[in-house]
């Protein structure tokens, strides 16, 4: 057995930073992974992501290989500043009707498949039920199980109408947890009957989905030793004995400090096939990563790697390979302007209308005076005082800027609009300065990610629970407030 080529088919790697090297390029071809997950830092726009594709799957001839991306929307989005994008899961669910989100996903697979990508590591299965949660947040389709797993059957539905392979994620979910496994181990304290009719509900009623991705967070009701990642009751006992889960595990990226720890990347990447992941997760090329195939393939080789349990992913990968096929050249040769159907950011602006949350508190003083905005800068799109602008009601930039600006200098406007694009839950004392300039100054709060914080602060004079930031939404959201400024200058 060729130990390093039977690893890298256990392996999805991400690419080096300084792009296709001529060594890298050699290594690639002579032990070609499963896949390789693209982000937005690999490609300057949709022609290059074609290029890319297309050169990667030369580089892996014969050998099959899927090209995967982080597409859920919203912020997630590898997409976005390329094309007109849909917005997070959370406002996408709440404005939805019938079909709708089946639609949006139909589009982006479609989108997908014509740039050379046939795996999307989305939907997210998590349900948002701990509001202080800062990694999931808006990506949730809903704070109950019932409106995610709903929210899901659509998303899947769409994704395989498009052809592309869809991941529900992170499973057994990472919705109740306080803490980024980006940055740390989370640890989620629900209870066994909780966690069976709240966060795992929605991957049950899904068990045809293409594949699941593992969560590094601890369950000590499931397993109170090893994060989901590196447990066989999670994944064995739970995932596919009680679920009958039969389709690919992957695990979230192994870089994470949820998973690696004080693992080294090796010792991770077996710790995950051990517990019975069929892929192993690699979001950034590195040494590192080479090392741990080559120490990965030693253990294979000489058996301390279980050979049977490895095995087991051969079936299920071969599923997943003939249930989606790569992108034919007819798909490629698509021209790029096609993939933006007819009516695509209208019907997305209805959506995000439906979807805002907005409160109105105590009525205010005419608006007579400046206006003044407070924002995130943008990375594309008009800023929300932009927008302000081409409906007619001029607005300056707040001296400072970002969540930070909300809890820093007093207001001279007459009127104020704080919007505030954190997942990280604010701090008492920046709600509380927050609580302060809204009675200093008419302020309106908009949350373009997480929301937690609108119902902390009482004297807003509005509130808007947008649960997203693209481009659509800072339009939509500059309309509504557009409307209100108009009305309190009537008043």
């Amino acid at each position: 057995m060729d130990g390093q080529r039977g690893i890298a088919r256990r392996m999805v790697i991400g690419l080096p930073e300084n792009g296709l090297e001529p060594a890298w390029e050699r290594d690639f071809s002579m032990y070609p992974p499963a896949g390789v997950i693209l982000f937005r830092r690999d490609f300057e726009d949709a022609t290059a992501l074609r290029r890319l594709s297309a050169r990667l799957r030369e580089l892996a001839r014969p050998r099959r290989l899927f090209i995967a991306m982080d597409e859920e929307g919203g912020f997630v989005s590898q997409l976005a500043g390329h094309f007109t994008v849909p917005p997070n899961a959370a406002l996408l669910a709440r404005g939805a009707e019938p079909d709708d989100i089946m639609w949006v996903s139909r589009v982006t697979a479609e989108r997908l498949r014509a740039l050379g990508v046939d795996w999307t590591f989305a939907p997210v299965a998590d349900v948002h039920s701990e509001p202080q949660n800062p990694v999931i947040g808006p990506r949730a389709f809903g704070t109950t199980p019932g409106a995610v797993s709903a929210a899901l059957g659509e998303a899947l539905t769409g994704f395989a109408a498009g052809g592309v392979a869809a991941c529900l994620k992170h499973f057994p979910g990472h919705g109740d947890t306080e803490t980024d496994s980006h940055l740390a181990l989370p640890v989620c304290r629900a209870d066994r009957e909780t966690l069976e009719r709240r966060e795992i509900l929605p991957f049950r009623e899904h068990p045809a989905a293409d594949a699941v991705m593992s969560a590094h967070v601890v369950y000590p009701a499931l397993d109170p030793e090893r994060p989901a990642t590196f447990s066989r009751r999670v994944l064995d006992d739970l995932l596919r004995g009680e679920l009958r889960f039969e389709g690919v595990c992957i695990t979230d990226a192994l870089e994470m400090k949820g998973a690696s720890g004080e693992r080294s990347l090796g010792e991770a990447g077996a710790q995950a096939l051990d517990a019975g992941c069929d892929l192993l997760l690699y979001a950034h090329h590195s040494e590192e990563v080479r090392r741990a195939r080559l120490e990965l393939a030693k253990q294979l080789v000489d058996g301390t790697i279980d050979h049977a349990r490895f095995d087991a992913a051969r079936p299920r990968l071969a599923a997943l390979d003939s249930r989606h096929p790569e992108p034919g050249a007819a798909e490629l040769a698509r021209p790029l302007e096609s993939l933006t159907p007819p009516g695509w950011e209208e019907r997305l602006e209805r959506i995000i209308e439906r979807g805002l949350r907005v409160t109105e508190g105590e009525k205010v003083a005419p608006t007579s005076g400046e206006v003044e905005v407070s924002e995130p800068s943008w990375p594309f799109g008009r800023s929300i005082r932009e927008e302000l602008a081409t409906l007619g009601i001029s607005a300056r930039a707040a001296a400072l800027e970002g969540a930070g600006a909300a809890a820093t200098e007093a207001s001279r406007a007459s009127f104020r609009v704080e919007a505030i694009a954190t997942r990280v839950p604010l701090a008492p004392s920046a709600i509380e300065t927050l609580e302060r300039r809204c009675r200093e100054t008419p302020t309106v709060l908009i949350a373009l990610q997480s929301d937690a914080f609108l119902e902390s602060v009482k004297y807003a004079a509005l509130r808007v629970s947008a649960s997203d930031a693209t481009p659509l939404t800072r339009r939509a959201v500059a309309r509504r407030l557009a409307a209100f400024l108009g009305a309190s200058s009537r008043a």
